[in-house]
């Protein structure tokens, strides 16, 4: 992460993780203390939080003012409004007409449309309907949204309950074990479970502090760790998005229509639709809105935990001829850029860009430095004049002086 002063002078090797030390030393280490990770309102509340509630309020009262913008949108309205109508009626022909697959169908598209609309309780319940009608669910299509919506409602008990249940226990042992490829749907049930499970954990531990014992509080932070870990693990892009969100949200703002895989997708730019898909996408509003909408340290917590946390240190009685294990990029590495990269993973890569600056002004705030001692610290550590050098510009200057002396007399 780190950048070229606006001096061109080198770069030091490893600049990028002197810059995380230098600026936690002066700081005094990391911790939940009152560094603002967004800034905060006269009541207490996140601006960032009050722009999302608006945007809920204003998704729930009806899509009005998007009709101003064009007929297109108009057109789509009153597309999806008189398919909803056709769909409810559908259901309304009562249970027995219909094949369980087909009704299955149909509940899980209302649900699909009862979200876009912001109807999470509606949405709900049609999606409890079809996951009643095949408990397996066996291709994946409802777990996934259903959880979303849980954890976007606050009910989560629900969530715990589906989370601990027969369709995500044995699905979050599997963290990071398989191929995007292997099956795109499952492998976004992983992801949305273990992010899920992780912000569950997340507000027990530090918003509502169901833990009041130290050694219970101990084992739930723990716990919480080993599971934003695993969580990062499945899939890293969502851990950067929700980390650096500032960043990423005005490239990928909620709502946004994701480009479709290219022909020859790779790795790493499925990751990233699916990131996309969890963190802006879903049901209703993405879920990176109710991230950031536990508190206003959940950003801050995700970066010390996720891409400041220090290296341990060699055992005394580590043996010298033995490789130690190089420790990963804090950051899932990108492919290299090329003329015709995908959309996805050049819009990334700007998004990136930006993110980087935000993560340098946000560590140096919470050391307690101002944007140029960042800048200062950003290409590695700061060189100080020796003896020698001093002496020999003293003498250079001394020679510079004569030698116009004798020009101009």
């Amino acid at each position: 992460m780190a950048k070229k002063g606006a001096g061109g002078g080198k770069k030091k090797k490893g600049g990028g993780v002197q810059v995380i030390s230098q600026i936690k030393a002066k700081g005094g280490g990391k911790g939940r203390g009152k560094a603002s990770s967004g800034g905060t309102s006269g009541d207490g509340t996140s601006a960032r939080r009050q722009l999302r509630q608006e945007h809920r309020q204003a998704a729930r009262a009806g899509r009005g003012q998007k009709r101003a913008h064009g007929k297109e949108q108009a057109v789509e309205e009153t597309r999806q409004r008189l398919r909803l109508k056709v769909l409810q009626r559908q259901l309304l022909r009562g249970p027995a007409s219909k094949p369980c697959s087909e009704r299955r169908s149909v509940l899980l598209e209302l649900g699909r449309l009862q979200a876009e609309a912001a109807r999470q309780r509606l949405a709900i319940e049609h999606l409890q309907e079809a996951l009643n009608i095949s408990p397996d669910d066996e291709d994946f299509l409802v777990r996934t949204p259903l959880l979303c919506l849980y954890v976007d409602a606050a009910r989560s008990e629900d969530a715990a309950a589906l989370l601990k249940g027969p369709l995500f226990q044995r699905l979050l042992e599997e963290a990071g074990t398989s191929s995007k490829r292997a099956n795109a749907a499952k492998q976004a049930a992983i992801t949305v479970g273990c992010y899920s499970i992780a912000l569950l954990s997340y507000i027990s531990v530090y918003v509502i502090r169901e833990h009041r014992k130290s050694q219970a509080l101990k084992s739930a932070e723990e716990r919480l760790i080993k599971r934003i870990k695993a969580a990062r693990s499945q899939n890293p892009f969502v851990a950067e998005f929700l980390a650096f969100s500032p960043a990423f949200e005005p490239v990928f703002p909620l709502g946004c229509d994701l480009p479709p895989p290219s022909p020859e997708a790779t790795e790493e730019e499925l990751a990233m639709l699916e990131a996309l898909q969890y963190c802006c996408g879903g049901c209703g509003r993405g879920q990176s809105a109710v991230w950031l909408d536990a508190d206003d340290q959940i950003r801050k917590f995700l970066r010390e935990t996720l891409f400041e946390e220090d290296e341990e240190p060699p055992a005394a009685d580590a043996k010298e001829d033995v490789p130690v294990e190089e420790t990963p990029p804090p950051l899932a590495p990108l492919p290299p850029p090329f003329a015709r990269e995908p959309e996805v993973i050049s819009r990334w890569r700007r998004a990136r860009e930006e993110a980087m600056d935000l993560w340098a002004t946000e560590m140096a705030a919470d050391a307690g430095l101002d944007a140029k001692g960042a800048e200062g610290l950003e290409g590695g550590e700061e060189e100080h004049p020796t003896d020698d050098d001093c002496q020999g510009a003293s003498d250079g200057d001394d020679a510079l002086g004569e030698a116009e002396d004798r020009r101009f007399g």
